[in-house]
C-alpha cells in the first residue's frame, strides 16, 4: 500500500498537464476474464497499475522472484489514499454504487478523515450513457478539479470506463475498486482476518451470496489454477524477473 500511495503522490506531483491515466486492483477472477477478454486484457496492459487485490496473485508474483510484492486490498486504498492526500489537498471524486451510495462513501469518508476534499459524488445510469451524457459526465468531472477518481462499477465494467474516460480526463487518476463503496459503508461485511491472510476472502463471499457466485467460482478457481500451473511451468524455462520488473505494471504491482 505505501508503495501505491508514493506512485500516485508522483503521478499527481508532475500536475494536472499529465494524461488522465487508471489502476486496476486484480483479482483471480478478473485474471481469468482477461484470458478470452480482449479488451479487458488490453486495459491491464494501459493501466498505471496493476495491483494485487488478491492475496494468491501476491503469493504467486513473490515466487516468481518479486519478492517485495503484497497483496494491495482496492477496499483499502479508500481510505489510505484518502488519509495519504489530505494534507496535500488531494481532491476525490466518488463515481459508482447504487442510488446514493457514494454520497454516503463520500459522507463517510469525510467523517473519517478531517478536511478530506471532496471534488464531486456521481452515480451514472447502468444503461450505456449518450455521447452527449458521456460529454457531459467527463466535463463534470474536469470542471470539478479532480485529481482521484474513485470508481466502483464492478468488474469488467469499472475497467472498460476508465480505459475509455481517463485519456479525457487529464490530471486525473482513476481507481477502480468495485465493491469497495459497499464495504466501506458499511453495508456489506469484508470477510474476517483470518480468511483475508489464508487467502479465503472468496470463500466467505460465496458463503454470503451462494446463489449468485456459486457458478462464478465454479469456473473461476479450476480456470485460475490451471493458469497458474501453465505459468510455473513457463517460469522453469525463463530467467526469472528483475525485482524492478519488466515492464511498469509489474514493476508497480510488486509496490
Amino acid at each position: 500500500m505505501a508503495g501505491l500511495i508514493a506512485a500516485v503522490g508522483r503521478r499527481l506531483a508532475a500536475g494536472p498537464a499529465q494524461p488522465g491515466t487508471f489502476v486496476v486492483f486484480r483479482d483471480a477472477h478478473g485474471v481469468v476474464r482477461a484470458q478470452k477478454d480482449a479488451a479487458l486484457h488490453a486495459a491491464h496492459r494501459d493501466a498505471l497499475l496493476v495491483c494485487a487485490d488478491g492475496r494468491p496473485l501476491s503469493w504467486i508474483g513473490r515466487w516468481r522472484g518479486l519478492t517485495a510484492m503484497r497483496q494491495v486490498p482496492g477496499i483499502e486504498s479508500v481510505e489510505a489514499l484518502c488519509r495519504a492526500g489530505a494534507a496535500q489537498g488531494w481532491r476525490h471524486y466518488f463515481l459508482g454504487g447504487g442510488e446514493g451510495v457514494a454520497d454516503l462513501l463520500a459522507t463517510t469518508m469525510r467523517a473519517r478523515v478531517p478536511g478530506l476534499q471532496v471534488a464531486g459524488i456521481e452515480t451514472p445510469p447502468f444503461r450505456p450513457l449518450s455521447a452527449a451524457e458521456t460529454e457531459a459526465m467527463r466535463e463534470r468531472i474536469r470542471a470539478s478539479g479532480a485529481q482521484i477518481v474513485w470508481v466502483g462499477l464492478g468488474t469488467p465494467k469499472q475497467e472498460m470506463f476508465m480505459a475509455a474516460h481517463a485519456p479525457h480526463l487529464p490530471g486525473t487518476i482513476a481507481m477502480g475498486v468495485g465493491a469497495a463503496f459497499d464495504v466501506a459503508t458499511g453495508r456489506i461485511p469484508r470477510a474476517p482476518k483470518t480468511l483475508q491472510v489464508a487467502g479465503l476472502e472468496w470463500a466467505y463471499r460465496l458463503a454470503r451470496e451462494p446463489r449468485r457466485l456459486w457458478r462464478r467460482y465454479l469456473d473461476t478457481i479450476p480456470r485460475f489454477l490451471l493458469i497458474a500451473a501453465r505459468d510455473a511451468l513457463t517460469a522453469r524455462k525463463a530467467p526469472r524477473p528483475s525485482e524492478t520488473g519488466a515492464s511498469g505494471q509489474t514493476g508497480s504491482s510488486a509496490a
